[in-house]
């Protein structure tokens, strides 16, 4: 190869890497637009008490939906999701998926919420399986741009229907919130599934399913993956067991004022798999250093957002509470601590995934929140006040995490 046509080649590699790169967070931030605005209206509308009871099912689902899209959609990526076998397998673990995640949601709802409010919730849960299913096919086939086309989609029709609600007249209700979500997540499923191409939904049945195959890569991955969510699940009944409904509330407001930098983080790292997962399949594993050349820029790039809200923080926190609680500026800095630490450590959790050493990050993940949750189960036992210490609490033990995954990552580099 002539080195002009090498460079060209360069260029239109490195070219393909950005735009694809772009489309993963415009994807992630039009999601995370469309949930910041779902949780704003929530903590606007509902009050203290109806907005403490939307982030404990909130999290639920995002627990729900962690655990199920790193079985099904991290192996739909890093396995031959073509294998007839591997897409029987993928297909159960679509419709048992689907009905678990669903009915622990009913489960856990039944404690606090009422009839009505549960079944929405039990809805949204099922229609949230389906479509990220049909989003990690996108994912799968790197088609981020379209995947954000038609998350915008989605999000717009949850919006309409919001907007619908309220032209109608009336107090919004955790009920018709429930509603509008699971009817933005169906709408994304089906226009999602109309634009993938055919060989993408062939249907291989149910019968001699690669199951074990599946699970041998997908079970620690998924479990890793809901570590975080857990923690965060586990944190919001601490919080609100310790200190009441207008705690929770107001550390889950300061959490908002950092979702641009989550959005930053997650859509990165939806990039870095697909990316180091790709270059795996093609012959030019990465080594430990691309893991850390991402954690560094991700990390600086996280900083500058969270350092942004933490700065606005008062105007902010009037706009999306209107004065019905307060937020904690402490909380703020704490949460963006958190999302800082969780950016700088994604790229290299992501060549772990791509690795198949899911296993062994687990472990960290699991010690990692084990400490965190009983540091902060501790302090509130000590001061139920102290709910602000929630993120600050979460984030011990991330920075041992990361230098541990760094250096099990370069004994394993390529020679």
């Amino acid at each position: 190869m002539q080195p002009d046509t090498a460079k060209a080649a360069r260029r239109v590699r490195l070219s393909r890497v950005a735009s694809s790169a772009g489309g993963a967070v415009v994807t992630q931030f039009v999601l995370a637009g469309a949930s910041l605005v779902l949780q704003a209206v929530a903590a606007r509308f509902l009050g203290a008490e109806g907005f403490s009871h939307f982030v404990l099912i909130y999290g639920a689902l995002v627990l729900g939906i962690a655990l199920y899209t790193s079985w099904f959609g991290d192996a739909l990526t890093v396995l031959d999701r073509f294998d007839p076998r591997i897409r029987a397998a993928l297909l159960r673990s679509l419709i048992l998926g689907g009905a678990m995640v669903s009915g622990a949601v009913a489960v856990f709802g039944n404690v606090f919420l009422d009839g009505r409010e549960t079944a929405a919730a039990a809805t949204v849960a099922a229609a949230w399986v389906l479509n990220e299913s049909v989003r990690r096919i996108y994912s799968a086939r790197t088609a981020f741009w379209a995947l954000a086309s038609n998350d915008a989609v989605g999000a717009a029709v949850t919006l309409a229907t919001l907007t619908a609600i309220a032209l109608l007249g009336g107090r919004l209700t955790l009920t018709q919130l429930f509603c509008a979500m699971a009817i933005g997540y169906i709408g994304a499923a089906v226009l999602g599934a109309m634009r993938q191409p055919r060989e993408e939904l062939r249907n291989p049945g149910i019968r001699d399913a690669a199951v074990r195959d599946v699970a041998g890569f997908a079970a620690w991955r998924s479990l890793q993956a809901g570590v975080r969510p857990f923690s965060l699940l586990v944190s919001r009944v601490l919080v609100g067991s310790f200190g009441g409904a207008t705690a929770l509330a107001g550390v889950e407001a300061a959490r908002l004022l950092l979702a641009p930098a989550l959005t930053v983080a997650n859509g990165s790292g939806s990039y870095f798999l697909s990316t180091f997962a790709s270059r795996n399949t093609s012959g030019r594993p990465p080594r430990s250093r691309d893991a850390v050349r991402g954690a560094a820029v991700l990390g600086g790039a996280v900083i500058a957002v969270g350092g942004t809200a933490v700065a606005l923080t008062e105007p902010l926190s009037r706009l999306l509470t209107g004065g019905e609680f307060d937020v904690d500026v402490r909380a703020v800095l704490g949460w963006a601590l958190y999302t800082t630490v969780f950016a700088a450590t994604l790229p290299m959790t992501s060549l772990a995934t791509a690795r198949r050493r899911s296993r062994f990050v687990f472990g960290l993940r699991a010690l990692e929140m084990s400490c965190g949750l009983g540091v902060l189960a501790a302090v509130l036992a000590l001061n139920s006040a102290a709910s602000w210490t929630a993120p600050y609490c979460l984030s011990a033990g991330g920075v041992i995490t990361g230098l541990l995954l760094w250096a099990h990552l370069r004994r394993g580099d390529p020679q």
